[in-house]
């Protein structure tokens, strides 16, 4: 399916908003990749990444506010830091379990054919 938008002229080409306005839409609305839609158009498909970049941060009003604050990243820390250590003790009883079992059993011990 060939695209009816017609591409600016060869050299440093410079795409109008309305270009990549309607380039943006049938992105979005065709479902496909932006590989393809950009291979039909006869772009690279970074340029569609950059293009909706910039008009998602068209919208932004300015600095960016923080969504949590800092008592409450700091408790996620701790429960991070916490959780890694259990499942690092976890992960060292079964290293050890593992050798334990892949141990042939001793002689003279009851099950032992030897």
């Amino acid at each position: 399916m060939k695209t009816q938008l017609q591409k600016p002229a060869r050299g440093k080409a410079s795409y109008s908003a309305e270009y990549k306005q309607q380039a943006l839409e049938l992105w979005r609305s065709s479902g496909r990749s932006a590989a393809k839609v950009a291979t039909e158009l006869g772009i690279r498909p970074p340029l569609l990444y950059r293009w909706a970049r910039a008009e998602r941060g068209a919208g932004d009003t300015g600095a960016h506010k923080p969504t949590r604050s800092v008592e409450q990243l700091e408790a996620e820390i701790r429960r991070l830091r916490d959780e890694n250590a259990k499942l690092l003790e976890q992960r060292e009883v079964l290293k050890k379990s593992l050798g334990i079992l892949s141990e042939p059993p001793p002689r003279g011990m009851p099950g032992s054919n030897r």
